[in-house]
């Protein structure tokens, strides 16, 4: 089961930060709307970008150099996702199982087959991993659903950093965004739990996102509390590049990164699409996209 988000990420220089407002949605006259390629549909609003390009990085935990090759994993099983939503359980993160595309104009160069699931492609990336941001940036968090799990789990972020988490989507009151080609398309304003789209200045570091699954265990993407799940004795989430972006399998950083929940133990839970989010950046941004099952 998994719920899967998206997120954007924009960079603007410090000196233009006093213009843009930290928490941005597409009421705000100040910013500038991007239609790119990239974008599609999305159409995510953010402030002018300047001459640096943060990327999003998978890392294996807080020291942010150990190996990842160990953790790596492929959602090959659509776990109740289908594309391009948003009936049954939302778009999720992308496999070739829920009818995501993968030819020409839109190859998903990051999908790998999965062992686990019958060789079926799916995004490649790495479960007991963190995200982290190499430099300050507006990201945006957009809700994919939460396949066909059967709990009530939630996606929190502290954004300011003062330790109190605010919670942004939940499973079965948060509507999923759809999908355009392999762009979401979502709302970015009405509040919770209509809206399925948010904005944010981060600091450089660790995202600081958490994941509360029904049955209250908290996963934090703090270094520490994601733990591995090939042990089959918890739940965690993955992290992969965007496949449609990535120009490998199983690649580490990206301008957008889908995080994937598997909300029970391992051994009985592990597509990672019981709550799936997403994120997407234009050119000289970084973006991450979760799921979580």
């Amino acid at each position: 089961m998994t719920i899967a988000f998206y997120w954007l990420l924009t960079w603007v220089s410090r000196s233009q930060e006093m213009h843009c407002p930290k928490w941005q949605t597409e009421s705000m006259k100040e910013s500038t709307k991007i239609s790119s390629a990239l974008l599609g549909a999305a159409a995510i609003i953010r402030c002018t970008t300047a001459s640096a390009s943060p990327i999003l990085q998978i890392v294996a935990g807080a020291a942010l150099n150990p190996t990842l090759a160990i953790h790596e994993e492929v959602t090959g099983d659509a776990g109740g996702t289908a594309y391009p939503g948003p009936t049954a359980g939302g778009p999720g993160v992308p496999s070739a199982a829920a009818g995501w595309p993968n030819s020409p104009p839109n190859v998903a160069t990051g999908f790998a087959p999965d062992p686990s699931f019958g060789n079926t492609l799916g995004t490649s990336g790495f479960h007991g991993s963190y995200l982290y941001l190499n430099e300050a940036a507006y990201v945006t968090f957009q809700y994919m659903r939460a396949g066909d799990s059967q709990l009530i789990n939630h996606f929190y972020i502290d954004d300011d950093l003062n330790g109190t988490y605010t919670e942004l989507f939940r499973t079965q009151s948060t509507p999923p965004c759809t999908v355009s080609g392999t762009t979401p398309v979502c709302t970015a304003n009405g509040g919770f739990s209509s809206q399925n789209e948010y904005t944010f200045w981060l600091n450089a570091g660790l995202v600081p996102f958490m994941y509360t699954t029904g049955n209250g265990v908290d996963l934090i993407n703090d270094g520490t509390n994601n733990p591995p799940t090939e042990a089959g004795n918890s739940p965690g989430y993955f992290l992969g590049v965007d496949p449609y972006k990535a120009i490998a399998q199983y690649q580490t950083s990206g301008k957008a990164v889908y995080a994937g929940l598997s909300d029970l133990l391992g051994s009985g839970d592990h597509d990672f699409q019981d709550r799936a989010c997403a994120s997407r950046c234009p050119s000289r941004a970084a973006s991450f996209c979760s799921a979580l099952a």
